[in-house]
C-alpha cells in the first residue's frame, strides 16, 4: 500500500509540474519579447554541440 501511495505521489507532482511548467510557456508565447528571447538562445545552443547532432 505505501508504494502504491508513493508511486501516486510521485505521479501527482510530474503532472504538477508539466503542468505548470506548459502554463508558463504559453505566458511565453503570449509576450512576443520573451518568445524572440527563447528563440534566440535556442538558436545558439542549436549549434553548441558542433558534432552536427544539432
Amino acid at each position: 500500500m505505501t508504494q502504491l501511495l508513493d508511486e501516486a505521489a510521485d505521479a501527482l507532482e510530474r503532472r504538477i509540474f508539466f503542468d505548470r511548467m506548459d502554463g508558463r510557456y504559453d505566458e511565453l508565447r503570449n509576450d512576443p519579447a520573451a518568445w524572440a528571447e527563447i528563440e534566440a538562445e535556442r538558436a545558439v545552443e542549436d549549434g553548441a554541440l558542433g558534432d552536427g547532432s544539432g
